[in-house]
């Protein structure tokens, strides 16, 4: 009977002793993994830095270029001849596409916007007029649509599209 109690008594230890090796082992496992995640979070973190600083450098080398365009441009503009181009009441609605409203309390009547306003002075428009506001908004097009087209790219690095 003692020797049975010794072999049962030794089952069991060995069984426990197994037991807590499998568990510390797991655990060990699992820090393994942790400081795996925790390196390739890291990486990416560093790797969507490094895209978003080229992005950033890109985005000022084209905005450089379209700022020098713009310089030869207005050259360009300032030797045009001034001639008339367009009429006052063209000019004052193109000035108020995309204006905010005038604003007035309750009790005030709504005026004419300023912009479209007969008796600003405003008679003409030249061609050289013309064309600066032209460039003005061609340069600052290219250079939202620039930035879009960055932020863009650094979201579909960020978040890549679900493969099917």
């Amino acid at each position: 009977m003692n020797t049975l109690l010794i072999q049962i008594v030794a089952a069991v230890a060995i069984f426990l002793a197994g037991s807590a090796a499998g568990i510390k082992w797991h655990a060990g496992q699992d820090a393994i993994a942790a400081q795996a995640a925790a390196k390739a979070r890291e990486k990416d973190i560093d790797d969507q830095r490094k895209a978003g600083d080229k992005a950033a450098f890109r985005q000022a080398d084209r905005l450089a270029t379209i700022n020098n365009q713009l310089g030869d441009a207005r050259g360009k503009i300032a030797r045009l001849s001034g001639r008339e181009c367009l009429s006052a009441d063209t000019v004052g609605l193109l000035n108020s596409i995309g204006a905010d409203p005038v604003r007035t309390t309750a009790s005030e009547p709504a005026g004419t916007p300023a912009a479209a306003a007969a008796d600003q002075g405003l008679r003409f428009a030249t061609d050289s007029d013309t064309a600066d506001a032209i460039a003005i908004c061609r340069a600052k097009y290219t250079g939202v649509s620039g930035q879009l087209n960055e932020i863009l790219d650094l979201e579909e690095r960020r978040h890549p599209p679900a493969k099917e």
